[in-house]
């Protein structure tokens, strides 16, 4: 054989040892090899001609004994790449990811739209929905050195029960106010009832800073300062105040960002004439509070009590 020198020569996988003339005169192109035309194939098959001998007639003799085959055509598919695909990439096969089963969830008609059953509230109105906690009257400073204070405010809500009891309410630097909140940490809030209802506005339109030196809202709209326990400001008394809580500044974080400040109650007080602690009504305009709607205009509570307390089972430890 022609190739019978490199016989004891130990196989390279330089391409200079089998050239493409060599190969295709031991192995013909075949029906039954579609991929005999291939090169690495072809040394292949050269190889083991050399190693063992095997004549090349054997791969005539083979190929006019093979019946003709049909292979069948391979699906094709056309995609779109920027980046030249070479001989081993071409072989790789593409896998796709099969298409998720149609969901078996019902199809859901359409909802209804929100303007179909609300009016469109500017985002700057919204707070007339969720203000309507009773009005208060915020007491700062110190009688005793004659710097104590009122105002109105309407911005306020509870964040605990107990434990410390806390209360959030929103004061800012245009209140005289917040310069004696900031400084003393301490403050006095008071429930009016329907009684102070004309008062509580006024007290809210003016700013101790326009009053002179000598004179005080206190003195102004003749209401009593009573001395409380656990803080230096005073208390308003009188019938027509339901409750005063005594507080202390608890968190001041929120002051810079938000004008927001965390109270905590030290000290609770209640008239028992204008509020009774058996959830009754009291039935006249002493025990009704006030609750501002944002807008000048207040809605009026404590005509009537709806008492649920029996069904509110899940709550029981908030009942006395």
């Amino acid at each position: 054989m022609p190739a019978r020198a490199n016989l004891r020569i130990p196989f390279a996988p330089s391409r200079t040892l089998f050239q493409q003339p060599r190969v295709t005169s031991y192995l013909p192109s075949h029906p039954l090899s579609p991929i005999a035309d291939k090169p690495h194939h072809q040394r292949l098959h050269n190889r083991l001609s050399l190693r063992f001998h095997i004549p090349s007639s054997f791969f005539h003799t083979y190929s006019t004994l093979a019946p003709p085959l049909t292979m069948p055509k391979r699906k094709t598919t056309t995609t779109t790449t920027t980046k030249p695909t070479t001989t081993r990439q071409s072989k790789r096969t593409k896998t796709t990811t099969p298409s998720s089963p149609p969901s078996s969830h019902p199809t859901m008609s359409p909802l209804p739209k929100a303007s179909s059953l609300f009016t469109p509230l500017p985002p700057s109105k919204t707070n007339r929905l969720l203000e309507p906690g009773p009005i208060l009257l915020v007491s700062t400073g110190n009688p005793q050195t004659q710097t104590h204070n009122l105002m109105t405010l309407g911005f306020h809500t509870m964040i605990s029960h107990s434990s410390p009891t806390l209360i959030g309410l929103t004061l800012g630097p245009w209140d005289h106010s917040y310069s004696l909140l900031s400084s003393s940490k301490e403050c006095v809030l008071s429930i009016p009832n329907l009684t102070l209802a004309k008062t509580v506005v006024d007290i809210g339109n003016i700013s101790s800073s326009d009053l002179p030196p000598s004179e005080t809202k206190w003195d102004r709209f003749k209401l009593d300062p009573i001395q409380g326990e656990k803080v230096s400001c005073a208390l308003v008394g009188g019938d027509g105040i339901i409750g005063n809580l005594e507080c202390k500044v608890e968190d001041e974080s929120l002051v810079k960002k938000y004008n927001f400040w965390v109270l905590r109650v030290v000290k609770g007080w209640v008239n028992e004439q204008n509020f009774r602690l058996d959830g009754t009504a009291v039935g006249t305009d002493k025990g009704k509070m006030m609750h501002h709607r944002g807008d000048g205009s207040f809605f009026v509570g404590g005509e009537e009590v709806l008492d649920l307390r029996g069904r509110m089972t899940k709550w029981r430890m908030l009942q006395d």
